[in-house]
């Protein structure tokens, strides 16, 4: 995939700028604005990683309904923790990170 830049689309610089005094003595020429036709190539990869991105970008981080029911199983003593299944997950993925 290429896309193309199009040059209508550019804002040139001198919009930003004050004018400037010429010297005493100087001759001002007007410059006429560089044509762009710069391209730029996405690589399949970084496609798919947009597309990606814009997916993810529509999902909630947080499963709030998921939260709110672990809370009330807290709250009403149903929620067992289990210690030794955390440490062994816990071990588990500082393993796989090594590796």
């Amino acid at each position: 995939m290429s896309a193309r830049i199009d040059p209508s689309s550019i804002v040139s610089i001198e919009s930003y700028r004050t004018p400037a005094r010429p010297a005493a003595g100087a001759s001002v020429a007007p410059v006429a604005p560089a044509r762009a036709t710069d391209t730029v190539r996405l690589t399949d990869d970084a496609v798919s990683l947009s597309a990606l991105d814009k997916t993810l970008s529509g999902i909630a981080a947080v499963d709030h309904g998921r939260v709110a029911a672990i809370k009330v199983a807290l709250a009403e003593g149903r929620y067992v923790i289990d210690p030794e299944a955390i440490a062994s997950r816990l071990s588990h993925f500082e393993w796989q990170l090594e590796n």
